[in-house]
């Protein structure tokens, strides 16, 4: 690539020298709002257009990749905060003690809790009050 790269500006480089050397005449440029005239080489004024061309298109490319940086900038800051939240999640889940090697998980353990909690209250009614399905 860099090669290509070398390759193309040489080239760019000869085209613009066979240009400044082939076209010295001088030529009027006149500028309708402006009253005075100005004279110079062909060469200058070809290489001048060619150089406004250039900074149009790059000035126009930034303008339309405007949309794409504004989305990176939030991705990025949206990483950044998942980041911190992983951090924070790894800290907090070093720092509590974990279930003791015999015993269920805490989640498990409070939904056994809440599994014998509704059993003892089924338990408990009279069986004469149950639903008639029971």
């Amino acid at each position: 690539m860099k090669l290509l790269v070398r390759v193309l500006f040489i080239l760019f480089i000869l085209i613009g020298v066979l240009i400044a050397v082939s076209n010295r005449q001088p030529v009027q440029l006149a500028l309708w709002p402006l009253p005075h005239l100005v004279v110079m080489p062909v060469y200058l004024l070809v290489i001048g257009v060619l150089l406004l061309g250039v900074l149009a298109g790059l000035g126009m490319g930034w303008w339309a990749g405007r949309h794409h940086r504004r989305r990176a900038r939030e991705a990025s800051g949206e990483a950044a905060r998942l980041d911190r939240e992983v951090q924070r999640l790894r800290e907090a889940a070093q720092s509590t003690p974990s279930a003791p090697a015999g015993g269920p998980a805490p989640r498990d353990q409070r939904a056994i809790e809440r599994q014998a909690a509704l059993v003892s209250a089924e338990l408990s009614t009279p069986s004469g009050t149950r639903g008639p399905f029971s």
